[in-house]
């Protein structure tokens, strides 16, 4: 019962953190939208596309295996943190050195600098990522929750004020960082008073977690180019201004499913670790995530594709009427690929990250031959192809990930899919709030 407490409470904190998050994002986008050019928003996507990518290096996939691994003693914790603050360092001081390169790659001189000043975050992380992990562990949904929108909100306000002021895409790149650095050096400071790590260092005692951790992150540095393959592309065969469009369209279509999943994967993931020893409770619990979050984002994104001109419109103005049609159509993309999110936690809770991995390299190699050869003809035939790649994967899917750690049958995993109205749960969960 006092799991199940902190689970409720976890969703509601989780959920009112995840939306106030995102609204801020959004009100960012739209505010900054009336302030930038086209080719700020490009120049930004490869930013964040590179940040993202040092992201995946940070800790190593230690964040998956602290979450598998249930009993930790505090020098495992000890040497887990030394090994990741050295290696962040070590990967900012490497991306200092080859930012100008990528810079050259794209023909954007600016974009050396901004890559730069986004790795700060990088150092943020290393010292406070791991404390924010064991507080989601500890299901201490509530102070992550109240940092991360405080941050957001705080992020919002130096935004329009750099933005006013004539700072033009710095103002995206320090609001960005300050979102970012914000939390991370918050749970620093937090834990070096109410759970400080030693001085002590053992290889040994990190191994363990080296080995889940190394599968977790390849499978996601390959994850991550697979999402992010179209912008590799169209960033080099196109103009900054044509990507700073698409990236805009991707970024609003993205929005619904960075409330949804991440209020979803924040709890599943303890929650499923500790089932790990017990496959038909943990198949049970996984189908579940799956149609909640099937149910959830189809009927959202079927009203993106209504109402994409209004939503276009409202959020960016007039003069972006052009992309309406790529917001219909990465919507389509973006609620399939949003169905697989849950894989994330059924790969932690089971340890099986090898798996991962190798899904994560065949599902690269098809997409990419969808993605190159729709850039030979226009950004719409572009989306349309990446939409066609995940609808072609979806019985190796479920074959290589889903059956592989569940033993789900096909046919429970397409029931899971399809949508319901949760209507009872919905009004039971009210109910239990306000009690």
């Amino acid at each position: 019962m006092e799991v199940k407490g902190s689970i409720m409470k976890g969703v509601k904190w989780t959920t009112a953190g995840t939306i106030g998050v995102a609204v801020c994002s959004l009100l960012r986008l739209s505010i900054l939208t009336r302030f930038l050019d086209t080719r700020d928003f490009g120049l930004m996507a490869l930013a964040l596309f590179v940040l993202g990518i040092i992201e995946l290096f940070m800790d190593m996939g230690l964040t998956s295996a602290i979450f598998h691994k249930q009993k930790i003693s505090k020098n495992e914790y000890s040497s887990l943190y030394w090994i990741n603050l050295v290696f962040g360092l070590l990967i900012f001081g490497i991306i200092a050195l080859i930012s100008p390169y990528i810079a050259d790659f794209y023909n954007e001189p600016l974009l050396s600098q901004l890559i730069i000043i986004m790795a700060l975050a990088v150092i943020a992380a290393a010292l406070g990522g791991q404390y924010k992990t064991i507080e989601q562990k500890q299901l201490n949904f509530k102070i992550v929750a109240m940092v991360e929108l405080i941050s957001a909100i705080v992020s919002l306000a130096l935004a329009i004020f750099l933005a006013v002021s004539g700072y033009g895409i710095y103002s995206l790149i320090f609001s960005a960082l300050l979102q970012y650095a914000t939390p991370n050096l918050f749970f620093f400071i937090r834990g070096t008073f109410t759970n400080p790590v030693k001085l002590h260092f053992k290889l040994a005692e990190a191994l363990p977690f080296l080995r889940i951790g190394i599968y977790e992150v390849g499978s996601q540095f390959v994850n991550y180019f697979n999402r992010d393959l179209d912008v590799i592309i169209i960033g080099k065969l196109f103009s900054t201004e044509l990507l700073g469009g698409y990236s805009l369209a991707k970024q609003l279509v993205y929005k619904p499913a960075q409330i949804v999943n991440p209020i979803i994967t924040k709890i599943s993931n303890p929650l499923l670790a500790r089932f790990q020893n017990d496959i038909d409770v943990l198949k049970r619990n996984y189908l579940k995530l799956i149609n909640l979050v099937s149910s959830i984002n189809f009927f959202v994104y079927l009203g993106v594709i209504i109402f994409a001109p209004l939503i276009v419109s409202i959020l960016y103005g007039s003069g972006y009427d052009h992309i309406v049609i790529l917001v219909r159509i990465l919507a389509i993309y973006m609620y399939i690929r949003s169905i697989g999110n849950p894989i994330g936690s059924l790969v932690i809770a089971t340890g099986r990250t090898n798996i991962s991995f190798y899904w994560n390299l065949f599902s690269i190699a098809i997409m990419s031959i969808f993605i190159f050869t729709a850039s030979q003809f226009s950004l719409e035939v572009v989306a349309w192809a990446m939409t066609a790649g995940f609808v072609f994967l979806f019985v190796p899917n479920w074959w290589l990930l889903v059956y592989k750690m569940t033993r789900a049958s096909l046919g429970e995993f397409v029931n899971a899919i399809i949508p319901k109205l949760y209507i009872n749960e919905i009004r039971g969960f009210v109910s239990k709030s306000r009690n």
